[in-house]
């Protein structure tokens, strides 16, 4: 999707490259397709059903985790391949394949890139950049273009740690591991890092530290990032926000701008702890663009705070949320956003600079916000003030996400027999993503078969896990 310049468009469309890499088995076994994608600023990666990262767009940053000059062509001696062929079509990371990586999670930012694999492992690549131009990847480090091991986390004998997330900013990273710590690294200008990084110092924002969420008995099990902002919510369901807050984006409250307008240390969030919530609800994911946030609930509602003279928030005008605000254009607070079906709850979200998506339970796609270049998928429309359904032929989107409590490394569940497995990575179409262990605890996503009726039957046999394990949880 995007402005109709450059061959982009302005509603959802299957991509015909990637059609044909899986009908040639370059995914896998033949069919095979992709499990995660991520959009950084001029550049996309993608997983493939093997754990492969594919990479293509813009490389002058080293985004895309591989060489794309000068590199020789295998089949002519003494010539180099296409510099606008290895950029604008997707290759894979040949240095993550040869070390056996199996990619689970990717996070892209304006030029940096993050990958976490099966086995807990993380993998970085790029350069950060701050407000004066390029600030470099780590250390004395400008670029790194191939994937790279930065942070080695401590470990006991029998008690070994891992990462489970990776959120990108604009410019900044943030990871999770199996104890609960968050660590953050990148620009820290706008106070997204979450600890003081000097001005005449700021390279050294660029070497990973672990933060506090209050004190350090508060361990985190979700983590999100906006542009210039950074969430993680503890293991009592507080969310904490911290960064940027200009618009009131980090939902932590805003009186005025001397104040309030950067969150430097992380600080709670208004309105969304569990007991805030119904007791029993809590925030499962965030997402963030320049400067609004989104959050889902447990409970499958989604809020919004930040910025709101584009639709960012998916409110209508006439929403009590907009009566007697000190500030005009934004809303401090998270507010509940509607939707059209409140029978059909919202199983994932995600946002782009002043735009959103959301996917429901039954598979419906929702956008709204801004989007001048059709970002919104939804034709001529450039504003879309309420989550709009985008309505599609052919199928239905698909986004499933559950919570086990049993000590293991990998849960599957299988169309054969819809039921949940333990032991392999990938069972027949289902693919699960591993994102870690926490006391006991592991999240899994699963991503269904691209058959229609295996989906349905996945969906089926994951609300009746979902209320199986819900309740150990």
């Amino acid at each position: 999707m995007g402005e109709d310049a450059l061959g982009e468009l302005e509603k959802p469309t299957r991509n015909k490259l990637v059609e044909q890499k899986m009908q040639d088995g370059e995914f896998g076994e033949e069919g095979a397709g992709l499990e995660a994608v991520a959009a950084g600023g001029l550049f996309t990666l993608f997983v493939d059903e093997k754990g492969t990262v594919w990479s293509c767009g813009t490389n002058d940053d080293a985004a895309l985790g591989r060489v794309t000059t000068n590199v020789p062509n295998p089949e002519k001696e003494g010539e180099f391949l296409d510099i606008d062929t290895l950029t604008s079509q997707p290759f894979p990371l040949d240095s993550l394949v040869k070390d056996e990586f199996r990619t689970v999670r990717i996070a892209a930012g304006d030029s940096i890139s993050a990958a976490i694999s099966s086995h807990g492992d993380l993998r970085v690549w790029g350069s950060f950049r701050s407000v004066e131009g390029l600030l470099g990847f780590s250390g004395n480090e400008k670029h790194q273009f191939e994937p790279k091991e930065i942070l080695k986390l401590p470990s006991k004998p029998g008690d070994v740690e891992k990462f489970t997330s990776v959120v990108a900013g604009n410019n900044h990273l943030v990871v999770l591991t199996t104890h609960g710590n968050v660590y953050t690294w990148g620009a820290g200008e706008q106070g997204q890092l979450g600890r003081k990084v000097l001005e005449r110092r700021k390279i050294h924002g660029t070497t990973p530290e672990k933060i506090v969420l209050g004190n350090r008995t508060h361990k985190a099990v979700v983590i999100g990032a906006g542009n210039y902002t950074s969430f993680a919510v503890d293991e009592h369901g507080d969310v904490w926000g911290w960064g940027l807050n200009n618009m009131g984006q980090t939902g932590t409250g805003f009186s005025n701008a001397s104040s309030d307008s950067e969150v430097g240390l992380p600080k709670k969030v208004l309105g969304l702890s569990k007991s805030e919530l119904s007791g029993h609800e809590k925030v499962v994911e965030i997402a963030g663009g320049e400067h609004h946030t989104i959050f889902l609930t447990s409970a499958g509602r989604v809020y919004a705070c930040g910025r709101s003279n584009g639709g960012q928030l998916g409110l209508p005008d006439d929403h009590p949320a907009f009566k007697d605000r000190e500030v005009p254009d934004m809303v401090a607070q998270p507010t509940l956003v509607p939707f059209p079906d409140d029978d059909d709850p919202v199983v994932h979200i995600s946002a782009g600079i002043h735009n959103n998506l959301a996917i429901t339970r039954d598979g419906a796609l929702y956008t709204w916000g801004t989007g001048p270049q059709s970002e919104l998928g939804a034709g001529p429309e450039s504003q879309v003030d309420q989550p709009k359904m985008d309505r599609q032929e052919g199928g239905r989107f698909l986004g499933l996400r559950c919570r086990l409590v049993w000590r293991t490394t990998y849960y599957c569940i299988t169309p054969q027999e819809s039921t949940c497995v333990k032991g392999e990575e990938h069972l027949g179409f289902c693919c699960v993503l591993f994102t870690g262990l926490y006391r006991h605890r592991i999240v899994v996503a699963v991503r269904a078969s691209r058959d229609g009726t295996i989906a349905s039957r996945l969906r089926s046999a994951f609300l009746l896990l979902f209320s199986t394990v819900s309740s150990f949880v």
